[in-house]
């Protein structure tokens, strides 16, 4: 694996095939990912929730991003993280948080930092992907109580990303988001979801 663009152009991820439940995203569906995004990547806060050797997190902030939090649960993938931070030299762009995803999201992690873009990349076929789209929603796009009732907070402008096999359909809509993008590549979907 390697930084396909940017300032870290050329630089190497390891590959972690061995660690269970770790398959990082191909160079291949990266590239495409980052291709949608486009110029937007550049000064924008990057949240790479299932991050395991921070294929994409790196390829963020690579690219432009201002800032990228890291989620990650195993101590073998967050050492791999924390030592290429150092070797890249940025140290002070990145924010790595050890929990597990599902759970970060309900501590709000996202209220806290806002991110511009989530990456959600969980492992294959365990119903990952719906559970953290509800819980990104219910927890980042909070109601508001008006005198005609709830309705959605208007300041958020979060891009959700889902990286997914093709076998998981997922919904075109989770109001108040849609899809507006959707990219194939081997047994995999990128999906790319933005409130109405």
């Amino acid at each position: 694996m390697r930084i396909i663009a940017g300032s870290l152009k050329g630089r190497i991820i390891p590959n972690v095939f061995d660690i269970k439940n770790v398959s990082p995203s191909s160079d291949f569906l990266k590239g495409v990912l980052f291709n949608v995004i486009g110029d937007d990547i550049k000064g924008a806060v990057f949240c790479d929730l299932y991050a395991g050797t921070g294929n994409i997190g790196f390829e963020a902030v690579s690219r432009g991003a201002a800032f990228c939090i890291f989620v990650e649960t195993s101590p073998e993938l967050i050492s791999i993280i924390i030592k290429l931070s150092k070797q890249f030299g940025i140290e002070e762009k990145v924010k790595i948080i050890k929990k597990d995803a599902l759970k970060a999201l309900e501590k709000g992690i996202l209220d806290e930092y806002k991110p511009d873009y989530i990456f959600v990349d969980p492992p294959y076929n365990k119903g990952f992907c719906e559970t953290a789209i509800n819980k990104i929603i219910a927890g980042y796009y909070p109601h508001k109580k008006t005198d005609g009732g709830e309705k959605y907070c208007e300041e958020n402008n979060m891009n959700i990303i889902v990286q997914h096999d093709k076998r998981e359909i997922l919904s075109p809509e989770y109001p108040p988001y849609k899809l507006i993008n959707k990219k194939a590549h081997g047994k995999s979907f990128l999906s790319f979801y933005r409130a109405d």
